[in-house]
């Protein structure tokens, strides 16, 4: 089991995000990770120092949805037939990096994008 600070330091993605419940009114507010080693799932901590995830999501065959800016909200979704996740970033360069990591993941892609780590 894998603390949330030890998996973000080595993580294609992770920052604090909000998933919203099935009605979309109220939220969880949490530390979500795509981990490197383990780049096509995403785990949701309660906090980034939590030592284990308290939900976990196999992305593997989702399609990710961008939802118009509702509310000032930045909102974007992960759809595989019935079941839909739905998320809250804080900025719109947060949901774009978020939906480019989860579409990648969905669809089986676990490199690094090139050049993705040069500047940093």
């Amino acid at each position: 089991q894998k603390g949330a600070a030890e998996v973000s330091g080595r993580s294609l993605l992770c920052s604090s995000l909000q998933l919203l419940d099935k009605n979309g009114k109220g939220g969880t507010r949490g530390w979500f990770v795509i981990p490197q080693d383990d780049p096509l799932v995403l785990y949701i901590y309660a906090a980034p120092q939590d030592v284990r995830a308290h939900t976990s999501i196999p992305l593997l065959g989702y399609q990710v949805r961008d939802l118009p800016q509702g509310d000032s909200r930045h909102l974007f979704q992960l759809v595989q037939s019935r079941q839909v996740y739905t998320f809250v970033a804080d900025t719109e360069e947060l949901k774009r990096r978020w939906m480019r990591a989860m579409a990648r993941s969905a669809a089986g892609i676990t490199y690094a994008e090139e050049g993705e780590d040069a500047d940093s």
